[in-house]
């Protein structure tokens, strides 16, 4: 009997170490799948983090605002930004270096609203009289050496009819000479960080390398590689940018007749000279002007469709205006993209906050900002990120700004939003200020309250009128009383 026993405790014990040993293998290939599998997942996830990474990148071509953007410009340099939101809408050759006039014109022009006083006097010098005997252009106002002009008489004819003479005065006048106010106009281009832009003299005259001579021939692609005297339309749009913040120089852009006083006191019209343009008034052209130099034309419109606020610069080797071009760009412009609120005021963020004792913040949108995209593309990143002021004490009002919202768009750029409580938290943990808290956190609860506290109205006002009746039938019954206590003493008197 004690061998049977001994005989199965011994078989038992064999079962149980290659039961064992059977469930270590097993297990062994559990791990082993599990780690293939696990190993899988990661480079999946790595994968597609990476291409969502990509997504965030600044500068990748697929993900630029302009990415299917193809209007047919047959115009060498090109370049169409949104002022407001700082966005390039439309780039063509925008950043190689050309022979650009107009960038010299309006640096002259900048300097002179900056430094000087539009009511100062100036008197010509000579080289100044025979420098504008050479240009050939008809003029409104010859400038005449024995008389004195205002500041704002020679800028309005620098900007409205080109006049060399105008130019020369008032570079004299800004650093006592041609060469000292080219010196100030490269300070001020390295200032604007107008990396590319290089001047060699005021009014933009073609100087290039090796002595060799400006001719119809000048490739403006081939042959940038000359220019001493150069700059790119992507440098002019921060001059623009900057110039046109000023109210004169705004005003000198959009009107299309500027009356000045000459010093003989007569009062002259100076024509804007982009005056056809104003025509495309559907457009929403606000200001331009243009300037052909030697065989460089160069046009500029500022203005407003669709909520879309364009400054548009085209430059090319023609006598074009460009009136044409610029019109059918800006129809382009507002039909491929569009301007959206990204948050608007009052808007709840679904996070939340909370102060040093613990309080919970519930967050809301303190503006409305919006921003510019492609119409059939909202162009935003999904990843969001909430950046907290904190840590933040009581009390707290509603309204405070406690940290911003930061929200990514497909070409890596950011759009930082502002968030607010969306609640006030007093000062102390009281049960009252907890009640409150709980009251502006949850809206429905807030609902009962206000519900319980109207039946709690009409309970009351029932009660009161229903006591008011019972007061009342009180009162003629005491009137009752009294009356035939009266008629009963009057009865009882003897007579």
């Amino acid at each position: 009997m004690l061998d049977k026993i001994n005989n199965s405790k011994t078989k038992s014990k064999h079962k149980s170490k290659s039961g064992k040993k059977y469930k270590f293998g097993k297990e062994r290939k559990y791990k082993f799948s599990v780690s293939i599998f696990l190993f899988v997942c990661f480079f999946l996830a790595f994968f597609f983090l990476k291409i969502n990474g990509q997504i965030v990148q600044a500068n990748v071509d697929t993900n630029q605002l302009t990415h299917g953007f193809n209007p047919e410009v047959n115009i060498n340099n090109v370049l169409v930004i949104s002022t407001e939101f700082d966005k390039t809408l439309f780039s063509q050759q925008a950043s190689s270096p050309i022979p650009l006039p107009a960038a010299n014109h309006l640096m002259l022009s900048l300097l002179v609203l900056e430094q000087l006083e539009l009511d100062e006097r100036v008197t010509p010098s000579t080289k100044a009289i025979k420098f504008g005997q050479e240009n050939q252009k008809n003029q409104s106002v010859i400038i005449e050496q024995n008389e004195t002009y205002l500041v704002s008489n020679l800028l309005a004819l620098h900007i409205y009819e080109h006049s060399y003479s105008a130019a020369l005065i008032l570079a004299e006048h800004l650093a006592g000479s041609e060469e000292a106010c080219v010196t100030l106009m490269n300070e001020k281009a390295m200032q604007l960080e107008m990396n590319d832009t290089n001047f060699t003299n005021v009014l933009g005259f073609a100087d290039l390398k090796d002595g060799k001579a400006w001719s119809s021939d000048f490739d403006l692609i081939k042959d940038a590689d000359l220019l001493n005297q150069k700059s790119t339309l992507s440098d002019l749009a921060k001059l623009v940018t900057t110039l046109t913040k000023n109210q004169t120089a705004n005003q000198m852009f959009s009107e299309r007749e500027y009356f000045t006083r000459m010093p003989d006191g007569t009062m002259i019209a100076l024509r804007h000279p982009f005056d056809q343009i104003f025509a495309s008034i559907d457009q929403g052209i606000k200001g331009a002007w243009n300037l052909k130099h030697q065989d460089m034309s160069f046009s500029m419109a500022i203005g407003e469709k669709n909520q879309i606020k364009y400054l548009i610069f085209m430059s090319d080797k023609t006598k074009n205006t460009f009136a044409k071009q610029i019109v059918e760009l800006v129809q382009n412009i507002s039909e491929h993209y569009t301007v959206s609120p990204l948050v608007t005021q009052g808007q709840s963020y679904p996070s939340f906050d909370q102060t040093k004792e613990g309080d919970k913040i519930s967050l809301s949108f303190l503006k409305t900002i919006n921003y510019i995209h492609p119409a059939n593309d909202s162009f935003l990143h999904p990843a969001v990120k909430y950046v907290s002021y904190g840590p933040h004490s009581r009390p707290l009002a509603r309204g405070t700004p406690v940290g911003h919202v930061i929200f990514t768009l497909n070409d890596g750029s950011q759009i930082e939003a502002e968030v607010g409580s969306d609640v006030s938290i007093l000062s102390d943990n009281t049960l009252f200020s907890m009640m409150i808290n709980s009251i502006q956190q949850n809206p429905n609860l807030s609902k009962m309250i206000i519900v319980l506290i109207i039946l709690l109205c009409i309970i009351l006002i029932f009660k009161i009128y229903r006591l008011g009746k019972a007061l009342s039938r009180q009162i003629r019954l005491y009137r009752l009383n009294n009356i035939q206590k009266e008629l009963k003493d009057r009865i009882d008197k003897p007579q």
